[in-house]
């Protein structure tokens, strides 16, 4: 999960949420392409790319509410509310739902966590919009599983729940495509630099923390990870 730093909010929200009596009752092609601009065409959950193209007769970007319309209408309109989502895989088969589709799982007790499909489900920790919640909060494994990164049980537990249930980040495919970042980004590594200095390493961890054409890559933070991991082993010099 990445960190999102909001950007000034389009005019044409502004107006909306400004004109008597207006709810929030679907985007607008402006506040997409905000969104877009604004994350990179990244999903703010998963990574995923997303862009104003359909595929499928499903659009590839969505807008979600970080705090649910249901509990909290009043900021249906309020642009710190929202972000860029992917179609979560919706269409397919419902175990395979993840972001804001996902329909929920049991978690480690058996008990079964409703998904944030489920218009009420806000999430217990997770917040792309906070850096403490979301990048600082969160690592991944060498097979792209994604993991809480506290050494604070309770915590530990609530952020599996996000994870795991309420989002479903964990689901095959994802894991798989964050793997296949972490290889694009060795693979590069070693086609620049055969045999890797910490300087060099850092060179090409700012590569993925930086917007290419307005846009990062796809699974960023899951390459980044994995390129800081290189730099923790003995046989890398400085």
């Amino acid at each position: 999960m990445k960190h999102i730093k909001k950007q000034p909010e389009p005019q044409s929200l502004t107006a909306k949420r400004n004109t008597e009596g207006s709810i929030y009752d679907g985007p607008q092609k402006d506040w997409q392409e905000a969104l877009l601009e604004e994350q990179g065409y990244i999903c703010a959950y998963c990574m995923r790319h997303i862009k104003l193209k359909r595929e499928n007769g499903k659009p590839l970007i969505q807008i979600e509410h970080y705090r649910s319309r249901e509990k909290h209408p009043e900021l249906g309109l309020w642009w710190a509310n929202m972000l860029g989502v992917c179609n979560g895989n919706y269409g397919m088969q419902p175990h395979l739902y993840h972001c804001d589709k996902s329909k929920g799982k049991e978690n480690e007790q058996g008990i079964f966590v409703k998904g944030k499909v489920i218009g009420e489900v806000e999430l217990n920790v997770l917040d792309p919009l906070d850096i403490k919640k979301s990048e600082n909060i969160v690592t991944y494994s060498s097979s792209g599983k994604i993991l809480p990164n506290t050494q604070n049980e309770n915590l530990q537990q609530s952020i599996i729940e996000d994870l795991d249930c309420i989002l479903n980040l964990n689901d095959e495919k994802l894991r798989m495509q964050r793997k296949q970042a972490m290889d694009i980004a060795k693979e590069s590594l070693e086609k620049k630099y055969p045999n890797p200095t910490l300087l060099e390493i850092e060179r090409e961890i700012e590569v993925w923390k930086t917007k290419k054409d307005g846009k990062y890559q796809p699974f960023c933070q899951a390459a980044i990870w994995f390129l800081e991991y290189l730099k923790s082993k003995p046989i890398h010099k400085s």
